[in-house]
């Protein structure tokens, strides 16, 4: 890779423009330390053993103007004993972290607290690539929405059929919901981990859920008894009226 320097420009992964786009490098800075033979002598006077070296670049893109931090860690790596040296090994690192599949956390406003932890785990998992914790995070979030709902029975098959007789969810979206059974079950029996694109769409799934249980449903009924209020007295009126044939209704039952 050619040197870098100030005013050199490169394409980078833009977090704010979501593509590649040219960064321009304003400021670099190089950090140098050399490890010595403490058993031969003391630094500085005992044999390097080995160096490592920390470079710092400051990049700024030149659609969006936001910035960036790259470091570059080079150590000698392996010793090569038929070159009878060192190969040099390099790693890189950004800040803030490139989020080409970073999956930001949506907010639940009418979420438990305890459903909104185990939630925040599965996208802290998914985007540090715990793909196998991140499986078992989904399945004890669904666990945790059944038990929420009144659901304490043994076992997520047995709670997803509950949840299907409570009428909380039709049959064919608790017939797919146990995917997510199998999902973290290969994950802490099997230590098996699916992948990222099946992760990415199994978050999909229960984010769309959590939506429809507690978001949706809480908005519907607050929209309606705001409804509800503009027409108070007449709905008052049309309950007065059923509650009057009702009783009709049974008095003459009882005479007959």
């Amino acid at each position: 890779m050619p040197k870098i320097e100030i005013g050199v420009t490169r394409k980078l992964f833009c977090n704010t423009c979501k593509i590649d786009t040219n960064h321009e490098v304003k400021a670099i800075h190089v950090r140098e330390e050399n490890i010595y033979d403490e058993e031969v002598g003391d630094p500085p006077f005992a044999p390097i053993l080995y160096w490592q070296r920390w470079e710092y670049k400051f990049w700024v893109c030149r659609g969006c103007d936001t910035s960036m931090l790259e470091e570059t860690y080079t150590d000698p790596g392996i010793y090569d004993h038929e070159a009878e040296e060192h190969i040099d090994s390099t790693s890189t690192t950004f800040y803030p972290q490139r989020i080409y599949r970073i999956r930001a956390q949506k907010q639940f406003r009418h979420l438990d607290e305890k459903l909104e932890s185990i939630y925040q785990e599965v996208i802290v998992g998914f985007n540090a690539g715990v793909k196998i914790g991140c499986s078992m995070s989904l399945r004890a979030l669904l666990e945790g929405i059944c038990v929420n709902k009144g659901i304490t029975d043994w076992g997520l098959e047995k709670k997803l059929i509950k949840l299907e007789e409570g009428h909380h969810l039709p049959s064919n979206i608790v017939e797919c919901l146990l995917s997510f059974k199998f999902m973290g079950d290969d994950a802490a029996h099997k230590l098996e981990a699916p992948s990222k694109d099946e992760l990415e769409l199994a978050i999909s799934v229960m984010e769309d859920l959590l939506n429809f249980l507690y978001e949706a449903k809480y908005e519907l009924a607050l929209k309606a008894k705001k409804l509800a209020k503009t027409r108070e007295s007449d709905i008052a009126n049309l309950k007065n009226k059923r509650a009057s044939e009702s009783k009709k209704k049974k008095e003459g039952m009882a005479k007959t």
